[in-house]
């Protein structure tokens, strides 16, 4: 606990006195950590700044693809785990299979209109997107696809805060939903759907029900959802025709939970269950074989 108090003091000092950052010394200080693209991508279905479908092709060079979701980060909150989110970020970086797909909600971007009160924000939404913004950029090359959550749309007024991350980060962004291919040895494509979710369900039957609403809209074989900040894995199976057969894919919905402390929040408050943070990971095997678990 005194690490994680330690590391949220110090990354709060660093946001104090910066609510609105002057514009080239922030940009220039993102610069000086962004990683270069690795790797081909091929986008398509365009609205201004949103990006539908993501395709990535990964070389034969790698003998597994790593998949994780990051999602309800809610960066800049007092009470995120700002330990939590660097020990994310590092471990992805760590070996050069490991990818991340973002779920919404990065940064918090809480304002007095907002559920919970202004004095909960290290500093204003503006400040937490440059400071997130600065914290990811060293893994932003990992980053496959990327859909808002309310907390990006909480700024509307001013625009939304998702798009201005995917362009500082130069990452596909869609403020609803997207789709990913990976292309990666027998995998041609592996599917994916990105969707932060909605609603305020608690339990577990009515967090899988609304899980299950979005697996069953599309052709993915995993579905990532995050917002109800319960971890779970769920499997279906969906036939489909091939010649004269009906055969059968394994699907996966997972959801990951949040980088947000349970005490001392709104979580308490409305009475959520309390949790840790637990992100989906799925991992794809050249031959065409993929499993999903919870890290």
């Amino acid at each position: 606990m005194a690490q994680r108090k330690s590391l949220r003091t110090s990354l709060g000092h660093e946001l104090v006195g910066q609510e609105l950052p002057e514009a080239n010394i922030a940009l220039a200080r993102l610069e000086a950590v962004m990683a270069p693209n690795v790797y081909i991508v091929q986008t398509g279905m365009r609205f201004g700044d949103n990006v539908k479908y993501v395709q990535w092709d990964f070389p034969k060079t790698l003998h597994t693809v790593e998949l994780m979701q990051i999602t309800d980060v809610q960066f800049g909150h007092v009470m995120c785990r700002y330990d939590r989110v660097l020990e994310f970020r590092d471990w992805i970086l760590a070996k050069p299979n490991r990818f991340m797909l973002w779920g919404g909600d990065m940064i918090d971007a809480g304002t007095k209109l907002s559920v919970g009160d202004p004095w909960e924000q290290i500093a204003g939404p503006q400040a937490q997107l440059y400071k997130f913004a600065e914290v990811w950029a060293p893994a932003r090359h990992r980053v496959l696809g990327y859909v808002g959550g309310n907390h990006e749309r909480r700024a509307f007024t001013y625009g939304d805060l998702g798009s201005e991350i995917a362009r500082l980060l130069r990452i596909p962004y869609s403020m609803g939903r997207q789709a990913v291919d990976i292309r990666f040895g027998r995998h041609q494509p592996f599917k994916i759907s990105l969707w932060h979710g909605a609603g305020g369900a608690r339990t577990k039957g009515a967090v899988a029900q609304t899980l299950d609403r979005f697996m069953q809209q599309g052709d993915s074989q995993l579905y990532l959802m995050g917002h109800l900040s319960q971890p779970l894995i769920m499997p279906i199976w969906k036939q489909y025709r091939d010649g004269h057969q009906i055969r059968l894919q394994k699907c996966i919905g997972a959801l990951g939970s949040s980088f947000l402390e349970t005490w001392h929040t709104y979580a308490e408050v409305a009475g959520f269950a309390a949790h840790d943070v637990l992100m989906p990971l799925a991992v794809l095997e050249a031959d065409g074989h993929w499993e999903v678990r919870l890290r």
